[in-house]
């Protein structure tokens, strides 16, 4: 069934679907697109709603970033595509001397820098460019 949307109902959302893997979207939103002659970032930052469970229930305060990760998606417009993904560190308000917990995410393809549904775009089709390769040469 064919999804549609319109500036009434969730245009915008329905863009950000369609270019960003939806579980991203569960935990990250949108800050910025940058774009240049060769590539098109999207930079994404961990919603605040999004405290480690381990925090669950307890005074927090936000305590700085993560080190950030860039993963590869589909290219878009003939450009590589980027999804620059900042985590938020979060700490005990009363406990100002710990470290600080953060959540922890699965976005990737097992050995790459790319997104799950890219990496497996990229491992299907090299798998059949092979083989197409072979068979010409017989």
């Amino acid at each position: 069934m064919a999804k549609i949307s319109d500036k009434s109902n969730g245009l915008d959302s329905h863009l950000l679907e369609i270019l960003i893997p939806k579980e991203i979207l569960v935990s990250f939103e949108l800050q910025q697109v940058i774009e240049n002659d060769q590539e098109i970032l999207f930079d994404m930052l961990e919603k605040e709603s999004c405290v480690p469970e381990s925090l669950n229930g307890k005074d927090v305060v936000m305590n700085g970033y993560m080190n950030s990760t860039t993963l590869q998606s589909f290219p878009l417009k003939g450009k590589q595509c980027y999804i620059h993904l900042r985590r938020r560190r979060w700490k005990e308000r009363a406990n100002a001397d710990t470290k600080g917990s953060y959540n922890e995410y699965e976005f990737t393809a097992s050995g790459t820098m790319a997104t799950k549904s890219y990496g497996a775009f990229l491992k299907r089709n090299s798998l059949t460019g092979i083989l197409s390769r072979l068979a010409q040469l017989l």
